[in-house]
This record gives C-alpha cells, sequence and structure tokens, in this order.
C-alpha cells in the first residue's frame, strides 16, 4: 500500500486536560503528532500545541477527531477584581473553555530522516 504524500501542516492548540484523549485518538487514526507544551490563553491554564502531518485528503477526517475529542464547555472563574459590596465574595464570569485551535498551512517538502 502506497502511503499518501504529506502536503499540509496542522499546527493545533488545544486545551491541557484534552490532550492525551486527542493524542489517543489522532494516533488510533493513523495521524503522527509531535506536543510541545505552552502556558496561556485568558485563564493561563496549561495548554499544548500539537504539529501534525497529514495529506490534504485526510483534512475532513482530522478535523471529524478534533470536533469529537474537543467540545467548548462554559466554566466560571474568578473575576479577579472584587467589588467591596461582596466581601469575600469574588464577581465570577462565565468563560468558554476547550476547544482547539487549528492553524493549516500548506508543506512545499517533507522529509523524515
Amino acid at each position: 500500500m502506497q502511503q499518501e504524500t504529506i502536503d499540509r501542516l496542522a499546527i493545533t492548540i488545544v486545551d491541557g486536560s484534552q490532550s492525551r484523549d486527542l493524542i489517543q485518538a489522532l494516533n488510533k487514526e493513523k495521524f503522527s503528532v509531535t506536543m510541545v507544551d505552552a502556558v496561556g490563553g485568558f485563564l493561563h491554564e496549561a495548554l499544548v500545541t500539537l504539529l501534525i502531518g497529514l495529506p490534504s485528503t485526510r483534512l475532513p477526517r482530522f478535523f471529524a477527531v478534533i470536533r469529537e475529542q474537543c467540545p467548548r464547555r462554559t466554566r466560571y472563574v474568578p473575576m479577579g477584581v472584587e467589588l467591596s459590596l461582596t466581601p469575600g465574595y469574588p464577581m465570577m464570569i462565565e468563560a468558554s473553555v476547550g476547544g482547539a485551535t487549528v492553524f493549516v498551512l500548506p508543506v512545499e517538502r517533507f522529509v523524515q530522516l
């Protein structure tokens, strides 16, 4: 069986809590993944950046796995500014967490040494 040519690089940023299941699901679908840890974003929580080389024909399946494994959810977090009217009770705001940010770039040449 001839292997398809890798002509895309998907740079995928996901919540650290969702990364393990996502990597397992991608590996099960025969996507090779390189992981880079990072911290940032609004909530300053662990983020994971995944580098995935793939053929453009497999992009639909790749996005399906991302959607299955990285759903968005709502979380309540302290606002960080306490009002004098409510001593001891920080203001909570609703934040959307999870999901994924994906950048897909064309690859001129892929060489694995």
